[in-house]
């Protein structure tokens, strides 16, 4: 039976290093498959972030400032506490290009990305191990909940996990070529991926530190290679840690070409090393199931049940290995090896995105960057089953297989004709309906965020700016609205000439019975004299 067996394994492997191209496209294809497929209707709706992020993007493409008119910010205010930019530069660009945007439109940053992800996951695993394990780690990206979910969807801060692959791969490129070209061009990218989620600010300085005392031990790397490398993500690190100062009030926001901008509210506070014993108990929500319903779908989590187990194995499998070589290095039994482990390097990038836990309430999008890492260790533990139970390692890639043909239902049949929080299902639509009626020049009094207007009906900043409502809050000031449009219901003080739109239904029956006349849109009430 066992010879049967590695005869069969010996066939596989001959096919697979026969077609491994076509194997390869094949992956691609599913991947670019499950990225495009209804891509504009799941999710269903637009994010309030997506939404943001988006009437930004319009007016950097058309005006170049954005709806505050601050000129390219490095850093966008948005609803007050801020969003990251890379994708909304990248989203104007697109905008720019086509003239026009709708869901589709400003998913695509985050589609191409993804793609080009499961790519550079193949050749990170092919440049230390070989093709075959390569492609058998990118077929493991490709069908991972995390992936599936985060690439088909506008958030910008899940564009830290592919460009923290990116860099991750470019800085091992730069190490094996040993070129100071390859060097700068590493350091920009790492440079670029600060730009993709201010947690960055804590996961690339733990990575890079860790990985460059492991490089510099190895002696795979110079101090003059390290300062090329330094240069350029220096030099693209300096606004950020300018906007760091503004926001701590250390120096004034900064006008220029580029703007630094003084954000309307303080979320400074939300990273803390006092919170630990809080903070850690989110842990679950990273890598079981979410704490947000739209981050993930319950029972699969972003590794499934089954993948977070064998992350788990593969870690300990890692570091016990690491531990053992040290040991046996100590005791003369085995010389030192002069390559870089890609293992080590892994570790490294779960160990700077682990350490969050400590730091804030994580959740799965505020973790993506661990999850090309998990995936990894995933790889790991399944390579080390393939070695000493070949049966068994094709019985458990069987269960993850037919763990993602069951996502798969879930997610475009189930997921997709849900109600999410946070995603306007609707909001838009009862918006532009009521400025096909008569009633379109009255004063507008709702419950929907004014975003969603604006992205419905986009205005030039400057108009925006000029007719902008703000009240104060607590941690600094509020948009609620502009012109005619208010994110408000007083219910104490109704206007005759205004219209009043809401879901909720005790807040319309109130309204009603003040004489306003009620009419039912999907899930909406508008009601109004």
């Amino acid at each position: 039976m066992k010879n049967v067996e590695i005869k069969l394994y010996e066939k596989i492997t001959n096919l697979i290093e026969k077609y491994y191209k076509i194997i390869f496209f094949a992956i691609l294809m599913l991947a670019i498959i499950l990225n495009t497929y209804r891509l504009g209707e799941v999710p269903s709706g637009v994010h309030v972030d997506e939404a943001g992020m988006t009437y930004d993007a319009y007016c950097i493409a058309n005006y170049g400032v954005d709806r505050f008119l601050k000129h390219l910010p490095v850093y966008f205010i948005n609803f007050g506490g801020g969003q990251n930019a890379l994708y909304t530069y990248l989203t104007a660009i697109v905008i720019k290009i086509v003239g026009f945007y709708n869901e589709t439109i400003i998913r695509i940053p985050a589609l191409i990305l993804s793609v080009i992800e499961v790519i550079i996951a193949y050749f990170l695993v092919k440049e230390f191990k070989g093709k075959k394990q390569g492609l058998f780690f990118m077929f493991l990206v490709t069908i991972m909940p995390w992936h599936i979910m985060k690439s088909r969807w506008g958030l910008e801060s899940y564009l830290l996990s592919p460009m923290f692959l990116f860099s991750i791969y470019s800085l091992v490129k730069a190490v094996k070529s040993g070129k100071m070209w390859s060097y700068a061009l590493s350091g920009l990218i790492f440079g670029i991926t600060l730009y993709t989620y201010a947690l960055s600010y804590i996961i690339i300085p733990v990575f890079l530190l860790l990985t460059l005392i492991y490089l510099l031990i190895k002696k795979k790397v110079k101090f003059k290679q390290i300062i090329v490398f330094c240069i350029p993500l220096i030099i693209l690190a300096l606004p950020l840690i300018l906007m760091l100062m503004v926001q701590r009030g250390w120096i004034d926001e900064i006008d220029g070409f580029i703007t630094i901008p003084k954000l309307h509210k303080n979320r400074l506070g939300e990273i803390s090393i006092s919170r630990i014993s809080h903070n850690i108990k989110y842990l679950k929500y990273v890598f079981i199931n979410p704490l947000i319903d739209y981050n993930g779908i319950e029972g699969f989590g972003p590794l499934y049940p089954l993948g977070t187990i064998l992350m788990g194995l593969g870690l300990i499998i890692t570091i016990v290995k690491i531990i053992r070589n040290n040991i046996l290095i100590a005791q003369k039994k085995v010389e030192k090896s002069k390559e870089i482990d890609l293992s080590v390097i892994m570790l490294f990038a779960f160990i700077s995105n682990f350490i969050l836990c400590y730091l804030t309430e994580l959740n799965i999008n505020k973790a993506n960057g661990i999850y090309i890492s998990a995936t990894y260790f995933i790889f790991v533990t399944l390579m080390a089953i393939k070695k000493k139970a070949k049966t068994i390692f094709t019985i458990i890639t069987f269960i993850l297989v037919m763990y993602f043909v069951m996502f798969i239902k879930e997610y475009f049949m189930t997921f997709a004709n849900k109600y999410y929080a946070y995603f306007d299902n609707g909001d838009i639509d009862v918006i532009e309906y009521v400025r096909s009626t008569e009633l379109k020049d009255r004063k507008l009094c709702t419950d929907i965020n004014y975003i969603y207007s604006l992205y419905a009906n986009p205005i030039s900043p400057y108009e925006f700016y000029e007719n902008i409502k703000v009240v104060k809050v607590p941690d600094g000031i509020e948009v609620i609205g502009y012109g005619n449009y208010i994110r408000y219901i007083d219910l104490e003080n109704l206007e005759d000439d205004a219209v009043y739109i809401t879901y909720n239904k005790d807040t319309a029956n109130k309204i009603e019975e003040t004489g306003f006349k009620k009419e039912k849109y999907t899930r909406y009430y508008i009601l109004y004299k």
